[in-house]
């Protein structure tokens, strides 16, 4: 990182990389995936006509030739040539899971020159929790219930966990117990990774369904390593279940006792921090399990007012997802998960607590408010997060740009 002393103040200048290949420099570590569209690819990073994820260029540390740009997705495309400026971040919309750089440049602000912050959204970790009981194998428009959850999840053309791989952290842990062998039994896929549905698919895959569903127990004994999973971002268990739970004291107990084990095992694993999500597979859940299960995940109160609206009172009301058919089911998964996204942002570099409003950031060009409701905050020096309606406009907008810039007396920490 060179240094140049402007006005009194030593300006952090961003390094430019030269021609060493952004996959062994700002991509290390994430190219290389299998991949079928850009969309399975993580931020920065292309789809290559050899289904491999790759990038020719960073918009900062490796940048294009005279006469190109480097696009969000590391491709070299003709354009103008970079100038000055606070730093373009371009960040793909629901549905796609991308992320996104900055591109680098100078500009003005306080007594000195400013400069680019790289960010990129923090990621979700998800981890499949599916019954894997005797009843999956009942029928589902046709099909084995375990069947069509397989193939929503794991086809390798539009399974959600292919297209998602990129930019969610998959883990999995399949559920059952035979009753000889400790309870519950969980075939495992541990820690969550980007691009890990090839992972994933060779354990799933060999599985079938069998004996029984001891709910509670099994969500209690995935947490601790959920909790312990150190990476940013939110946690999530997305739970999917065909039937009302039994327990490891009673493998025929689909009664209320083993319905109370479920629902206080999902109130204790979001005191960890650690949401649950319940997709119903099939009409077998009673909906008053069905509704407590949802509001135990999302903090509310438990046991439910039911029925009840998530619109009208979603202080007291969590959102069901029970699809009765397959399409019905991928867009439940999706939006599960797509869900799980954030406003909040890791920053390239650190900014000084109480020095950020000397920065701007702007949001389709134009400048939000710090430290305002619907603008921008630091949570920490390495953390920006979008609220309110700046947030809104982040999560809907699919074309979403946004940048950040800060004199160099604001930054402890310059970009690395």
């Amino acid at each position: 990182m060179g240094v140049a002393d402007v006005g009194g103040c030593s300006d952090p200048q961003l390094l430019i990389g030269g021609s060493t290949p952004p996959c062994s420099t700002a991509y290390q570590g994430l190219c290389g995936g299998s991949c079928d569209s850009d969309a399975a690819c993580g931020p920065g990073i292309y789809c290559g006509p050899d289904g491999v994820c790759t990038a020719d260029c960073h918009p900062t540390a490796v940048p294009c030739e005279d006469g190109l740009v480097c696009t969000s997705k590391g491709r070299c495309e003709p354009g103008g040539s970079g100038g000055s400026g606070a730093g373009s971040s371009t960040l793909s919309g629901p549905g796609t899971g991308g992320g996104g750089e900055s591109s680098g440049g100078s500009g003005s602000g306080g007594n000195c020159g400013a400069v680019a912050i790289d960010f990129a959204p923090q990621i979700p970790t998800v981890v499949l929790l599916i019954d894997q009981s005797g009843s999956m194998t009942e029928d589902f428009q046709g099909q084995d219930r375990w069947d069509v959850v397989y193939d929503v999840l794991m086809n390798p053309g539009d399974g959600v966990v292919k297209a998602l791989e990129g930019t969610v952290r998959f883990g999995l842990a399949l559920y059952s117990w035979g009753g000889v062998a400790m309870c519950p039994e969980l075939v495992e896929v541990t820690p969550p990774a980007l691009n890990n549905h090839a992972t994933i698919d060779a354990v799933y895959a060999a599985a079938d369904p069998y004996n029984n569903t001891p709910t509670g127990e099994s969500v209690t004994a995935i947490t601790p390593g959920l909790v312990a999973f150190a990476e940013p971002g939110p946690k999530l268990i997305l739970l999917a279940t065909d039937g009302d739970p039994d327990r490891c004291a009673d493998p025929n107990g689909h009664d209320q006792i083993s319905k109370d084990i479920a629902t206080s095992a999902v109130q204790a694993t979001f005191l960890q921090g650690i949401e649950t999500a319940v997709l119903a597979v099939g009409d077998d859940v009673s909906d008053q399990h069905q509704q407590d299960m949802a509001n135990a995940g999302k903090g509310l109160p438990v046991p439910a007012t039911f029925p009840c609206d998530p619109v009208a009172d979603p202080a007291n009301c969590a959102k069901t997802y029970e699809p009765s058919t397959k399409q019905g089911m991928i867009d439940a998964f999706n939006e599960i998960i797509l869900g799980q996204r954030t406003c909040v942002f890791t920053l390239d570099g650190a900014v000084i607590p109480g020095k950020e409003c000397l920065g701007t950031v702007l949001l389709n060009g134009d400048a939000l408010p710090c430290n305002d409701p619907d603008g921008w905050q630091l949570n920490n020096p390495t953390e920006i997060e979008f609220v309110g309606a700046a947030c809104d406009e982040i999560l809907t907008d699919p074309n979403v740009t946004i940048s950040a810039s800060f004199p160099c007396d604001a930054i402890s920490e310059p970009p690395k």
